[in-house]
C-alpha cells in the first residue's frame, strides 16, 4: 500500500515542481519583458528630447537669420512646436523625484514667447528690437542646454547606461547615490537657474505672474497618493487593482504640487493630479500610432465624448493640429453661445483607433467659472466696419478673451481670409477697438 501511494505521489510532485518551475520562469519572463519595454520607452523619450532640442536650436537660429516676415512666422511656429514636444519628452522621463522645474519652465517660456509672435500679423506688428534681443539670448541659452544634453547622451550611448537605474537611484533613500544621467540633468538644471533673466514682454511675463496667482485658487482639500492613483485610474477608465501603478510627488517650488502617476499595462500612461483638490492636469499615453483609420471629424466626436463623460461639458472644437498619425484639438468652453477663451484645453487623439492619448487642461483648471456676460454696446454690423473691407469673412462669433493685462473683455471674433492668409480679429464689443489679431494656418481651421 505504501509503495502504491509513493508511486502516485512522486509523479504528482514531479509534475508540480515542473509546473512551479515553468510558472516561475513565465513570471520572470513577463517581468523582464515589462522592464525591457519600460527601458525602451525611456530611451526613446530621451533620444527624442535630444532630437527636439537639436532642431529647436537650429530653428531658433533660422528665425534670427531670416529677413522675410513671411518666413519668420512659420519658423517661430516650428520653435513653439519643438519646445512643446521637448516638454512632452521630459514628462516621459523618470525625473519626478529630482528638481528639473527650471528647465521645463525655460522650455515653456520659449514656446509661449515664440507662439505669441508667430500667430500675430507680422506685417502690421513686426518683430521689435527688444524681441529680437530676447530671441537671440534664448538661442544662446538653448545652445548651452543642447551642449550639456549632448554630453549626457554620449555617456548614455558609450557606457550603455540604463534609465531603469535612474528610476531606482531616484527612489533610493541613499541621497548620495551617484548616477551619470542624474548628475548630467542636475548640471543642466543648475545651468538654467544661472541664466540671466530674459525680457519676454508683458504677454509672457504677465502669464507667469497670473498663473501663480490663479494656482492659489485651486479648490479642494489635500489628497493622498492612493487617492491620486484612484483619480487617475477613474479618468483613464481602468481598474486600479489590475494596473501596475506608481505615484511620486513633484512640483515642489512651482506654483502647485502634483502627484505624478504612471500606469503600465501594454503601454505606459502618465497622469499628473494636483495634490490640492485632486484635479487632473495632464495625461499622456506613450504608444506607437499605426496607420490612420478614422477621419478628423470622427476623432473630434471621440474627443468630445471623452470630455463629456469626465465633467467637461459645452466644449467647442476651435483649432486642430494633425501630426504623426494623431490630431491635437483645442477646445474652448462655451457659455450662452459665447466662446470663453480663458477656459481652454487640448485633447490628443490617435487616428488609428480613436483612442485618447493626450490631454492638458491647465488653463481650464485655473480659469473656469460661470461668468456674467455683458450685453454688447456695439452691433455686429458696426464690428464688421472695424476690419479691413477686403477681408473675406468666414465666420463671426462672440468671444471673451484675456488681454495682456489679464483683463477679460467681450469681443466679436471675426475669422476671415486676406491675400491667401487666414486671420482672426477680435473687436471689443464695448468700444469697437481692435483688441487682437492672430494669423492661422489653413490646416488649423475646423471645417466640419
Amino acid at each position: 500500500m505504501y509503495k502504491g501511494f509513493t508511486g502516485i505521489l512522486i509523479p504528482v510532485l514531479v509534475i508540480a515542481l515542473i509546473g512551479a518551475g515553468f510558472w516561475g520562469y513565465q513570471e520572470n519572463q513577463e517581468k523582464n519583458s515589462i522592464l525591457i519595454k519600460a527601458e525602451n520607452q525611456y530611451q526613446r523619450a530621451f533620444h527624442d528630447l535630444n532630437w527636439h532640442i537639436d532642431h529647436l536650436q537650429d530653428e531658433m537660429g533660422k528665425s534670427l537669420a531670416v529677413n522675410s516676415r513671411k518666413q519668420l512666422s512659420p519658423s517661430l511656429a516650428n520653435v513653439w512646436r519643438l519646445a512643446y514636444a521637448a516638454q512632452s519628452d521630459v514628462g516621459q522621463l523618470p525625473l519626478t523625484l529630482m528638481p528639473f522645474s527650471k528647465t521645463e519652465e525655460f522650455l515653456a517660456k520659449i514656446a509661449d514667447f515664440s507662439y505669441r509672435i508667430a500667430i500675430r500679423d507680422l506685417n502690421a506688428n513686426p518683430l521689435t528690437n527688444k524681441e529680437y534681443e530676447t530671441l537671440n539670448s534664448l538661442y544662446k541659452q538653448a545652445n548651452e542646454v543642447q551642449s550639456e544634453l549632448k554630453n549626457v547622451q554620449t555617456k548614455v550611448i558609450d557606457n550603455q547606461l540604463r534609465w531603469m537605474d535612474v528610476e531606482s537611484a531616484l527612489a533610493s533613500e541613499d541621497k548620495k547615490t551617484d548616477n551619470t544621467i542624474i548628475d548630467g540633468f542636475k548640471t543642466i538644471e543648475k545651468k538654467v537657474q544661472e541664466f540671466p533673466e530674459n525680457d519676454f514682454g508683458p504677454g509672457v511675463n504677465s502669464v507667469e505672474k497670473t498663473s501663480e496667482e490663479k494656482a492659489k485658487n485651486l479648490k479642494g482639500t489635500l489628497i493622498t497618493s492612493e487617492q491620486a492613483k484612484k483619480i487617475a485610474a477613474d479618468f483613464l477608465g481602468v481598474k486600479k487593482q489590475s494596473t501596475d501603478m506608481k505615484c511620486d510627488q513633484s512640483g515642489k517650488g512651482s506654483y502647485y504640487e502634483v502627484f505624478s502617476v504612471s500606469l503600465k499595462n501594454e503601454d505606459t500612461v502618465y497622469v499628473d493630479v494636483t495634490k490640492k483638490g485632486g484635479h487632473i492636469v495632464w495625461m499622456l499615453k506613450n504608444r506607437e500610432v499605426k496607420d490612420r483609420k478614422i477621419s478628423i471629424e470622427e476623432a473630434d466626436k471621440k474627443a468630445k465624448e471623452f470630455l463629456s463623460t469626465r465633467g467637461y461639458p459645452s466644449m467647442v472644437s476651435n483649432l486642430k493640429d494633425e501630426t504623426d498619425g494623431s490630431v491635437v484639438f483645442t477646445y474652448v468652453y462655451q457659455q450662452n453661445n459665447v466662446l470663453i477663451y480663458p477656459d481652454v484645453l487640448t485633447v490628443k487623439v490617435a487616428l488609428d483607433t480613436g483612442e485618447i492619448i493626450g490631454f492638458q487642461d491647465t488653463d481650464y483648471l485655473f480659469n473656469h467659472k460661470q461668468r456674467k456676460i455683458p450685453t454688447p454696446k456695439i452691433t455686429l454690423e458696426v464690428a464688421k466696419t472695424k476690419v479691413n473691407p477686403k477681408l473675406k469673412i468666414i465666420s463671426i462669433k462672440q468671444a471673451i478673451i484675456e488681454t495682456s493685462e489679464s483683463q477679460e473683455v467681450l469681443t466679436y471674433e471675426i475669422t476671415g481670409s486676406l491675400n491667401n492668409n487666414i486671420y482672426r480679429i477680435y473687436i471689443n464689443a464695448e468700444n469697437g477697438d481692435e483688441e487682437e489679431v492672430t494669423k492661422l494656418l489653413k490646416e488649423e481651421l475646423i471645417t466640419f
